[in-house]
């Protein structure tokens, strides 16, 4: 499928890569995704080439400080900095299609993956009718660590807030907590586009969101489908159910959310047999909203 790269400036000057996966006929439909910290952009090829077959134009961004998008390495001083660069590469995107701010153009869809899924969130609380969203799919969104911080890391990321918070630390996420699949493992530990670092800047930001998204979500009226692994080893799969449980009237609303028993937190990239059911799941899902 035809595939492109380019670079989209951010509102103050960041320079953003960004790809796009194109279907071989006109698109009927538009997927805007939105990766996790420690990824990039281009580790979603398999699920843009899928999604081409069945008419999507598939795109995104390596967030600043990650992948090949320009920024301090792994550090923002919000997520609504994310949503507001979100918005700028959805928008030069939709300046090719015309017709996308019109209530029957092809419907887009927002995906966000973990950081990317609290990054969606974000979004949509700030961004939701910049171009008129037919639905969202939040992964494993990034709600909670799965890993409680101790006191002595609690006082040095504090400190490090104070002192330099822009310092990128290595995360410490084993690779092998990511899916189960041995070699999406090893070509995670190889990949040399992946910046493995986080700020404690990055955190500050984060924590922040987290408590927006808390307490804000339950004003996001739009179709929304979340999704978590029971197995989950980075996000807290239990943190990720309590906050949709707090998304009132969510069947009136057309939001539902799955757990995968066992899953680790890459459920589109878990081995074979249990992959092929979240990607069946999401599929028939883009299928029943456009």
């Amino acid at each position: 499928m035809p595939h492109e790269e380019r670079k989209v400036e951010a509102a103050d000057g960041i320079a953003l890569h960004v790809e796009c996966w194109r279907p071989e006929a006109e698109p009927t439909f538009a997927v805007v995704i939105a990766h996790g910290a420690a990824e990039h952009i281009g580790r979603y090829a398999p699920l843009a080439e899928r999604w081409n077959t069945q008419g999507a134009l598939v795109f995104g961004p390596d967030h600043r400080g990650q992948g090949l998008s320009g920024g301090s390495v792994g550090h923002v001083d919000a997520f609504e900095v994310y949503a507001r660069d979100l918005r700028t590469v959805i928008e030069d995107r939709a300046k090719e299609l015309p017709d996308a701010q019109q209530p029957d153009a092809m419907p887009w869809f927002l995906l966000g993956h973990s950081m990317g899924g609290l990054i969606a969130l974000t979004y949509l609380l700030d961004h939701e009718k910049a171009v008129p969203l037919a639905g969202a799919i939040v992964s494993a969104p990034l709600i909670e660590p799965a890993v409680k911080v101790g006191a002595v890391k609690r006082f040095a990321a504090n400190v490090m807030m104070s002192l330099a918070p822009k310092v990128a630390l290595p995360t410490g996420i084993p690779a092998e907590d990511v899916a189960r699949d041995p070699d999406i493992v090893a070509a995670y530990k190889a990949d040399e586009r992946r910046k493995d670092g986080l700020t404690a800047g990055w955190l500050r930001a984060m924590q922040a969101a987290v408590a927006r998204v808390g307490g804000q979500a339950k004003d996001i009226e739009l179709p929304m489908l979340w999704y978590v692994g029971s197995g989950d080893r980075i996000v807290s799969p239990e943190a990720v159910q309590r906050a949709f449980d707090g998304m009132p009237e969510a069947e009136a609303r057309d939001q539902t959310i799955r757990v995968f028993d066992g899953y680790y937190h890459e459920l589109h990239h878990e081995l074979p047999p249990e992959r092929d059911k979240v990607l069946t799941m999401l599929d028939e899902w883009f299928a029943a909203h456009r």
